[in-house]
């Protein structure tokens, strides 16, 4: 049934961008151009619901790159044994799509001082998975899993080059 609806609703989209891209196109003066810049108007109409997951791809990346763990100073932790700290979720601004950031300190077991700082990003969708029924109850993006760290493989890695032991 959700299918069903699925594809009503997405025929009446398609139809929307269809009639709107011809009455745009009509006001195109030069009769050569006018079927050219309909159907350019009409892919940008399609395409539209998906720009803001696009552009927020970019910018999370670019946030992860900058301030992830690939880009921490783990030089005080070589050798050590080390525990995480999860710091305070807060709000991310500044960015096409929401999300949070969160800082993570990681101690060492034995001092307990600070060694690995850095920050860890998490993005909810596009307009279009939080507010239409295509989420299916997730409210992640649909171009990339929307985190960072994604699966720890980055961190595990950086890790075991430095001789860093994480203990829960």
């Amino acid at each position: 049934m959700s299918g069903l609806i699925f594809l009503v609703i997405f025929g009446m989209f398609l139809c929307g961008c269809i009639w709107l891209a011809k009455h745009l196109g009509n006001l195109v003066p030069n009769p050569s151009l006018r079927s050219a810049v309909r159907i350019v108007i009409l892919f940008l109409l399609l395409a539209s619901p998906l720009v803001d997951e696009v552009i927020g791809k970019y910018q999370f990346e670019a946030l992860c790159r900058a301030n992830g763990i690939e880009s921490a100073n783990v030089s005080k932790a070589q050798g050590k044994r080390v525990r995480l700290d999860v710091g305070i979720k807060r709000p991310l601004y500044g960015m096409i799509m929401p999300g949070t950031v969160e800082d993570w300190f990681y101690r060492d077991v034995d001092s307990n001082e600070i060694v690995i700082q850095h920050k860890a990003y998490f993005a909810f969708g596009g307009w279009l998975m939080r507010y239409s029924p295509l989420n299916m109850g997730s409210r992640h993006p649909i171009f990339f899993p929307g985190g960072c760290p994604v699966d720890y493989l980055d961190r595990d890695s950086i890790f075991s080059k430095n001789n860093i032991t994480l203990v829960n």
